[in-house]
Order: structure tokens, then C-alpha cells, then sequence
């Protein structure tokens, strides 16, 4: 899985699923760039491995700063060869609450992001008639959960990851997603810690409907990335992996 030479681009990168992307990229060899909206330079700073690191400072959600973040990365790598869409928001609000401006942020930044930076780096993936695009979705599509926005934000980041994938196939450009579960990160600790039950009650309930027994961890997440962008995969486009420890049983 050698990604020697390979430049990854990660958002979402400064901590969580999104860092441990950047570990394990960095860790097989690719020239690493976290994009965050909170300044990921002290992570990128701890990063191990052999290629060239960079930290962006980014709002996905802002389309001229995925410009500008996209022409930063192209003007220092001359192409990006594998991008990890990972970046996302998930505020809670039920139906009699969610504001129009909150449901067009979350679109903005779980969805809209992806087709910007995918327009952005496509073309350099077509000439080097390789790529490899991996989304992060979410279990939570087949749950019966009522977070109305990022639940519909994740199932369109599922159809928008096929619908990539039929159309950058022939130019040797795979996209996929991966869909995890409850993961032990800051950001979902941060958020059960102020939304009614304890992280470990909610944790103890979604282990319960797991096959493996015990707390998805961000590294998790890090082994089925390594295997999507490698060579190894070149054969596999358009799948939503669900990630979650057996929660799901049938493709979503």
C-alpha cells in the first residue's frame, strides 16, 4: 500500500477520523495536506513518514476558500492524487426548529464541499489517468435517527459519491465512501456531553446492536481508507463501506 509520491488531501484533518486519515497517509508515504477550520499545524507537525506535510486553515463551507485551498495544493504538488473528504458539521435540530440558514450550512459544508474540491482536482486525476476520491458518509442513513439535516446531508453524500463514481470511472478514478458508526472522537464526546445521555450510555446502547463488541475507535476508520486509496482497489468504485462493527448488515 506504498503511496510514495502520492499527495493526499484530508479535510476535516486537525483531530478525530480526519487526523487519523492524515496518520495513516503519512505513515504509507503520501506528501500529506490537512485542510480545518481551526489551524491544523501543530497536528500536521506530529505527522511520521517520508513525504511533505502542510497544514491549511479552511471553511469548507465557503467556496472561495476551497479555491483558494485548491490552488495552494496545485501550485505546490502540481496535482492531488487521492482526496478524503472528511470535513463536517452535525448540529441538532428537529423539524420545528431547524432554521433554513442552518440546514444550507450543513449542505454547505457535508455535501457542497465535496463537489468543489472533486471539480478542483479531477482534472489532474484524469491527465495522470489515476485517482482515488473517499467520502465519509454515515450509518446513520439507515437509522432512525431525527437529526433532520445531517441525515439528509449524509444520504446525499452517499448518492453524490455514486454519481461521481459513474462519471470519473474511464478516467481511472475511483470514488468511494466510508460509513461509520459511533466513533469515539472529540467531536461526538464534545457533543453527547450537552444533548441529554452520557457518551458512555449512548456508546453502551449502539455496542449492544454491534457483532464486535466494544467502541469504534478513529483507526478503525484509518485501515479501510488505506485500503481504498491503494492499488489494491482500483477495482472497487461507487460502494458505500459501512464501517460500524456489524451495526449494518446490508448495503445503504
Amino acid at each position: 500500500m506504498a503511496l510514495d509520491g502520492r499527495t493526499a488531501v484530508v479535510t476535516g484533518a486537525a483531530r478525530g477520523i480526519g487526523y487519523a486519515y492524515c496518520r495513516r497517509l503519512a505513515a504509507d508515504g503520501a506528501n500529506v495536506v490537512a485542510v480545518d477550520v481551526d489551524d491544523p499545524t501543530g497536528a500536521v507537525e506530529k505527522l511520521t513518514g517520508g513525504g511533505d506535510r502542510l497544514g491549511l486553515v479552511c471553511d469548507v463551507g465557503e467556496p472561495s476558500q476551497v479555491d483558494a485551498v485548491a490552488g495552494t495544493v496545485l501550485d505546490r504538488y502540481g496535482r492531488c492524487d487521492i482526496l478524503v473528504n472528511n470535513a463536517g458539521i452535525f448540529p441538532f435540530a428537529d423539524l420545528d426548529h431547524l432554521t433554513i440558514d442552518l440546514w444550507r450550512k450543513v449542505q454547505a459544508v457535508n455535501v457542497e464541499a465535496i463537489l468543489l474540491f472533486a471539480r478542483a482536482f479531477a482534472p489532474g486525476m484524469r491527465a495522470a489517468g489515476w485517482g482515488r476520491i473517499v467520502n465519509t458518509g454515515s450509518g446513520i442513513t439507515t437509522t432512525q435517527n431525527r437529526d433532520l439535516a445531517y441525515m439528509t446531508s449524509k444520504g446525499t453524500v452517499h448518492a453524490l459519491t455514486r454519481a461521481l463514481a459513474n462519471e470519473l470511472g474511464e478516467s481511472g478514478i475511483t470514488v468511494n465512501a466510508i460509513a461509520p458508526g459511533l466513533v469515539a472522537t472529540e467531536g461526538f464526546l464534545g457533543r453527547a456531553r450537552t444533548n441529554g445521555p452520557t457518551a458512555e450510555e449512548v456508546f453502551a446502547r449502539v455496542t449492544a446492536m454491534q457483532t464486535i463488541k466494544r467502541k469504534s475507535v478513529p483507526e478503525d476508520l484509518a485501515g479501510a481508507l488505506a485500503f481504498l486509496v491503494s492499488d489494491d482497489a482500483g477495482f472497487v468504485t461507487g460502494q458505500i463501506l459501512h464501517v460500524d462493527g456489524g451495526v449494518t448488515r446490508t448495503g445503504a
